[in-house]
């Protein structure tokens, strides 16, 4: 199958970037040059400026608004790229990476998403978003809230990450943020990679999409990993990766609609018994119960590697955080906006308008002239 890789804002092109790290198909796209700049693997050609005009392209500071018209005002320039990488061959997904509580990519998402889904048809759309830390405050949070609400009602699905799980790494902040953005290349690049390759069981293209064309709903992909000589139950394993230790989103998987399972491993540790008691308990806690599954014996390999995607998903404690502190956010702001408008209205009532002190002169004689009242100049010529 096939995959183009869009990333936007500055959150999103570092995202994209460590996927053609690992030679995927990728575009960025973003506002500010500087960050363009410092990619490392998306080559320059595939590097797009939007919103010079508006910002100078040093970035819209956090404002969707700007990033929104940023790309409505590009978006044809956008697409001519987009049309030139994908020239005559179909391409089966389109991932938008990005982060929620940006600029750029909370406003220019929607816009591109929307244009992709009218363009290709065919094709799905799927946005991948970094939801912002707890701490972030105000506006990342707001942004987060309104994106999701938007992205909603136009991608196929959203998988979100929760930034929140980097405070539990111990990392420092740089290394934090690199190990949640490529853990996200690392497990949807080993699901990607499992699609249509031959196995006992495979997967193909169309359970993939399927899966993620999932009516605007919340997704999450598990992954778990371990060296084979370690794995004492594979069923253990299995389970650890859609539960939460695996998932980089507070979700309650029960209320999925869909779930896939992507195992590879070395033979003779792939046990039939072991891997159908997990499937098995996957099947009966999902709303859905709908599972599909590959299996990829493969005697080089001396790891188990498990892949787990899960769609449809409608109650996540990640997601309703967002919205309901966004929701207070905006509440207490409004509430305070209105109160300053009031006080300053109180305060200035009863003024009079210029008009009302100083006399207008349309209309009126002209005033006389100050020289020809003086004594000293009559009968002068």
């Amino acid at each position: 199958m096939r995959a183009l890789i869009i990333g936007i804002g500055q959150c999103g092109t570092k995202i994209a970037d460590l996927f053609a790290l690992v030679d995927f198909e990728a575009l960025a796209i973003n506002t500010s040059k500087g960050d363009l700049e410092y990619l490392k693997h998306i080559p320059p050609d595939r590097r797009v400026l939007i919103g010079e005009s508006l910002t100078g392209g040093k970035g819209v500071n956090a404002n969707p608004i700007l990033g929104r018209e940023a790309m409505k005002r590009d978006l044809p320039m956008v697409m001519r790229k987009i049309n030139s990488i994908i020239g005559f061959e179909d391409v089966d997904i389109f991932f938008l990476t990005f982060g929620f509580g940006g600029g750029t990519g909370a406003g220019g998402t929607p816009v591109l998403a929307q244009t992709l889904k009218e363009e290709y048809p065919d094709s799905l759309v799927v946005a991948i978003g970094a939801l912002p830390l707890r701490e972030e405050g105000i506006r990342p949070t707001i942004n987060a809230a309104i994106t999701i609400d938007k992205l909603s009602k136009i991608a196929d699905s959203i998988i979100a990450i929760d930034n929140n799980k980097l405070k539990e790494t111990g990392d420092d902040i740089s290394r934090a943020y690199e190990r949640i953005n490529y853990t996200i290349v690392e497990r949807i690049a080993s699901l990607l990679a499992l699609v249509d390759v031959p196995g006992e069981q495979t997967l193909d293209a169309s359970d993939l999409k399927f899966v993620l064309k999932a009516f605007g709903s919340f997704a999450t992909v598990g992954y778990a990993k371990a060296d084979a000589s370690r794995v004492k139950n594979l069923s253990r394993l299995i389970i650890k990766s859609f539960e939460s230790e695996g998932l980089y989103l507070e979700a309650n998987i029960e209320s999925a609609l869909y779930g896939l399972v992507a195992i590879h491993g070395p033979p003779e540790v792939l046990k039939a018994s072991e891997i159908f008691e997990a499937l098995d308990y996957l099947t009966g806690k999902i709303r859905g119960k709908q599972i599909f599954r590959g299996f990829y014996p493969d005697p080089r390999e001396r790891e188990v590697e498990v892949v787990t995607l899960l769609s449809g998903i409608y109650e996540s404690r990640s997601i309703e955080e967002i919205v309901k502190r966004a929701k207070e956010y905006a509440k207490a702001f409004m509430e305070a906006k209105e109160e300053a408008e009031n006080k300053k209205r109180e305060l200035l009532r009863g003024l009079p308008d210029f008009d009302d002190i100083y006399p207008s002169t349309s209309g009126e004689e002209p005033l006389p002239d100050v020289g020809s009242q003086n004594p000293d100049r009559k009968g002068r010529a």
